[in-house]
């Protein structure tokens, strides 16, 4: 009995586990979402979809009316016909019920049912609708006055919302305090269902500070608070004030009094006063922030008046004024500035006396008005007559053209007038003799270079009296020398130039000599003349082809002081010369360029130095510039080795350039070669290029070495080698998951089993070639050779998997003549497929362990009789149940009696091994 216990909870397990295979219970048939809102004017989308197992025949949405018992009809399907009314759209599909409805109005508010039916059952299920109405936001801004006081109202409103909205208020960023606002509100309800919700805020203008208040509206279809800011008007006090300013007009002088209010809102009443009847010129003028009210009053008229302005605004608890007293103009005399020109005054005469000096310039004799007037005229007089000539009246001062003299001395008589105001200044000029007391001169000397020549100049500058000079030279040395005499505002300069050869060849010193009463002794400048500069050296080559003959030219070019430089040319360590031209040019700076020139052969004296020889009295001894003559330029090579379009062939070029380079260019190739070699040559100038092309299959020379051989007219050689890479491809393989598909002839795999999923969309198998080509083609077949879409290196199936894409697919990579394959058996799965097979395992499991305990109950009731045998026959059952293998080799030998009951289980065990192998 045990045994049997262990065999029924074996079956238990099992059934157990393949209740676990085939899934869970089942879920909820219909996909719905069963309460839905919608904003009026939108669509909205009613989803409702099929997951059961059942064949649909037929499917709509209903809305139920009013009556709660009576549905109308909206969409479906029906006869397998789609159809549908009201602003609703056409389903999906019978399964898939899914359409979107226009909300035109509250009255689509409701329970909406989807239902599905089938031969076997009747599936429903339903949605309430809720509508709202978003609410269109206005704010206006009104102002009023009440019993004499300025009030403004700010009037929010949201019209057409549902649910109602909710209006609240916000001043500063903060909410309203009580004081001073008011807030009325009023709701209004609309035929369509909706509603509009207005609130009006009031406050008096004077007691808010704030420039602007927000509308905060909330409702559900708005994600936030609507924020409305709009500006409202503050009162500000302003800043008065009243000013007088000075302006001329037609010849005649204008006070213009001014009222100025800044700052302020509102404006300010501004009003002028003045204790007149004659009608002014008055002028109103305002900008952002200011307002000015002016009047324009003859300033002679209203010397002494005053002015008044009154200001009034809402936030002043009285009037204001202000007060500007015109000033009164008075001019009380005239006065001399300068008190260093004053001498002692004639009181008697009521006059002042001013003292110059005889040469005396730039003198200014400056007068001042005392007094208050805006201005003045001036006039002034000498003697009883004209002011004399040099002596002009700029301003309110009397300038002195040029330096002092005597008759400029005399009484003088200058006016001042403002109208009839009026003050006069009387002063007498003296002029003193000027006393001469000796100046000493300013002495400078400087050395400069000019025209071939050195330019010593001496100068004594602004002396009185003028100073003398001379010069002193060197014994034997004589120069060409002159004097230039000037004078300015009583002193004296003289200027010395000497002319003295450019330089010398030892040192030469000269001596400006000056003579002065203000020197005890006689000033001496000296100045050292330069030795003669070193001749500047220089050398140079170029070469030319004239009919296919090299020449080469040699330039040696001498800058030095006269005299010119000889120049002479040696070839080689020897003295042999060649010959050449000369010639010299006098710069203007007074040095000499010498100039010589060597023209020959190239190939004369090729490899060889040629050396400039200069001789020059400034130089010691005579100094040499040598230059390389270059001999021939060897050829530039290049090899490379390119890959041909639409060929199998490779193509190695080899490129010869250089000057005089002919034509015997070769390939150094393998004994095995077989490809085509051309040569190719041009020139451009002097220089030629030679191309030598070798073209041939990669496979001929794959990891060899291509020598390119040049050799010229003298015999030298040039190489260029060209390695030739080494290519393979190992092997292409999958990276998707796949298992190896054993071959019945050979060890290793035949293909590579790969799943797919059936009814899916753009499934790829990925591959990737081993080995190290740079570039390769990849083409992929079916075993029937029909080609397969590719996507670089993935195989695509961009439509949904059928069983007829299962089959064995070759894919295979090649470069040239390198080439890999692979093949891949294809298999397209389905979770139906796996279900059943599951089903299968389990059923058949089921099935093999029922007769299992079948058989063992048998046995078992067999074995009371006869122990032994029973003993026997159960280990042979064990062990076929433990162990694979035949019958035959397992069984215990029998007796004949019991040999029908031991056929009896071989036979059982041979159908329990055929089931478990399925």
């Amino acid at each position: 009995m045990g045994r049997s216990g262990l065999l029924f909870l074996v079956f238990v397990l099992n059934v157990a586990h393949c209740s676990d295979i085939l899934g869970p219970g089942e879920k909820s048939i219909i996909e719905i979402r069963h309460n839905i809102t919608a904003v009026l004017g939108e669509d909205v989308h009613l989803r409702c979809i099929y997951l059961g197992e059942s064949q649909i025949q037929s499917a709509e949405w209903k809305r139920r009316t009013s009556s709660k018992i009576k549905f109308k009809r909206l969409a479906g399907f029906a006869d397998g016909k789609p159809f549908s009314r009201d602003n609703v759209s056409n389903p999906v599909s019978l399964t898939n019920l899914t359409v979107h409805m226009q909300v035109s109005s509250v009255e689509v508010e409701g329970e909406y049912i989807c239902e599905f039916r089938s031969e076997e059952e009747y599936d429903f299920d339903s949605v309430f609708l809720t509508v709202v109405a978003r609410p269109v936001i206005q704010v206006e801004v009104n102002s009023e006055t009440i019993n004499g006081a300025h009030y403004q109202a700010v009037s929010c409103s949201a019209f057409g919302g549902r649910p109602v909205p909710q209006i609240s208020w916000l001043v500063d960023s903060r909410p309203l305090s009580d004081y001073p606002f008011t807030v009325d509100v009023s709701e209004t309800l609309h035929s369509n269902g909706t509603s509009t919700l207005s609130s009006i805020l009031r406050f008096p203008t004077h007691l808010q500070d704030e420039d602007s208040v927000t509308c905060v509206v909330q409702h559900p279809t708005l994600p936030k608070p609507t924020l409305t800011t709009v500006r409202v008007e503050t009162f500000t006090s302003p800043n008065v004030t009243i000013k007088a300013e000075m302006v001329q007009n037609g010849g005649s002088e204008f006070w213009v009094v001014s009222c100025i209010s800044s700052g302020g809102r509102p404006d300010t009443d501004i009003a002028l006063a003045l204790n007149t009847d004659e009608d002014l010129q008055r002028e109103e003028h305002s900008d952002s922030d200011t307002k000015t009210s002016s009047v324009l009053l003859p300033a002679a008229v209203y010397e002494g008046v005053n002015v008044t302005c009154v200001f009034d605004h809402p936030t002043f608890t009285d009037k204001v004024s202000r007060v500007l007293t015109l000033p009164s103009f008075y001019l009380s005399g005239v006065q001399l500035l300068f008190s260093e020109m004053r001498n002692n005054s004639d009181d008697s005469q009521g006059t002042e006396s001013l003292e110059l000096k005889d040469g005396q310039s730039d003198t200014v004799i400056r007068l001042q008005a005392t007094g208050n007037v805006p201005h003045y005229n001036v006039t002034c007089q000498k003697d009883d007559g004209p002011l004399p000539e040099g002596v002009e009246l700029v301003g309110s001062s009397l300038t002195v053209q040029g330096p002092v003299e005597h008759w400029h001395a005399g009484l003088y008589e200058c006016s001042f007038s403002y109208h009839h105001l009026k003050a006069t200044l009387k002063f007498n000029v003296t002029v003193k003799p000027q006393v001469i007391q000796p100046v000493p001169p300013t002495i400078q000397v400087d050395l400069r270079a000019e025209d071939g020549h050195s330019v010593i100049e001496c100068s004594a500058a602004d002396s009185v009296p003028v100073a003398n000079m001379s010069w002193l030279l060197p014994e034997g040395v004589s120069g060409v020398s002159w004097f230039n005499f000037t004078s300015h505002n009583g002193s004296h300069s003289v200027r010395g130039v000497l002319l003295l050869p450019a330089c010398s060849p030892w040192e030469l010193t000269a001596e400006c000599v000056i003579n002065h009463p203000a020197f005890e002794e006689p000033e001496n400048r000296s100045i050292t003349l330069p030795l003669c500069a070193r001749p500047n050296i220089t050398i140079n080559s170029s070469t030319e082809r004239r009919d296919g003959v090299e020449y080469t030219e040699v330039d040696c070019s001498v800058e030095s002081v006269a005299p010119a430089a000889t120049i002479t040319w040696h070839v080689g360590n020897s003295d042999n010369s060649i010959s050449y031209l000369s010639e010299t040019q006098v710069q203007a700076d007074g040095l000499v360029s010498a100039r010589s020139s060597a023209r020959f052969l190239s190939s004369l004296y090729s490899g060889q130095n040629l050396t400039c020889t200069v001789e020059h009295l400034s130089l010691e001894a005579p100094e040499t510039k040598t230059i390389h003559i270059l001999g021939p330029k060897a050829p530039l090579m290049s090899v490379s080795v390119v890959r041909q379009q639409d060929s199998p062939l490779w193509l190695a070029v080899c490129n010869c350039t250089g000057e005089g380079v002919g034509t015997n260019l070769k390939w150094v190739l393998p004994e095995n070669a077989k490809g085509l070699t051309s040569l190719h040559s041009e020139s451009e100038g002097y220089v030629r290029k030679a191309r030598l092309t070798y073209l041939f299959p990669l496979a001929l020379h794959e990891g060899q070495q291509l020598t390119c051989v040049y050799q010229s007219e003298h015999g030298a050689t040039e190489t260029k080698t060209l390695p030739i890479p080494r290519y393979y491809i190992s092997a292409v393989t999958v990276l998707n998951h796949t298992t190896p598909l054993q071959s019945r002839y050979g060890d290793g795999p035949f293909a590579h089993r790969l799943a797919l999923q059936e009814d899916h969309h753009n499934q790829r198998i990925l591959l990737r070639v081993e080995g190290n080509v740079p570039e390769y083609n990849l083409n992929c077949k079916r075993s029937d050779g029909s080609s397969v879409k590719m996507d670089g290196v993935a195989m695509v199936f961009p439509s949904e998997l059928t069983e007829q894409d299962e089959g064995l697919y070759s894919c295979q990579a090649s470069f040239y003549h390198h080439t890999a394959t692979v093949n891949i058996q294809v298999e397209v799965t389905s979770e139906e497929k796996h279900l059943a097979i599951a089903a299968i395992i389990c059923m058949s499991s089921a099935l093999a362990i029922l007769l299992i305990l079948t058989v063992t109950l048998w046995v078992c009731c067999k074995g009371y009789s006869k122990t032994q045998y029973k003993k026997e026959s159960l280990s042979a059952l064990t062990s076929m149940m433990q162990e694979p293998g035949s019958p035959e080799v397992k069984k215990p030998a029998v007796t004949e009696n019991y040999s029908e009951e031991y056929d009896q289980l071989v036979n059982f065990s041979i159908v329990i091994d055929l089931k478990s192998t399925v």
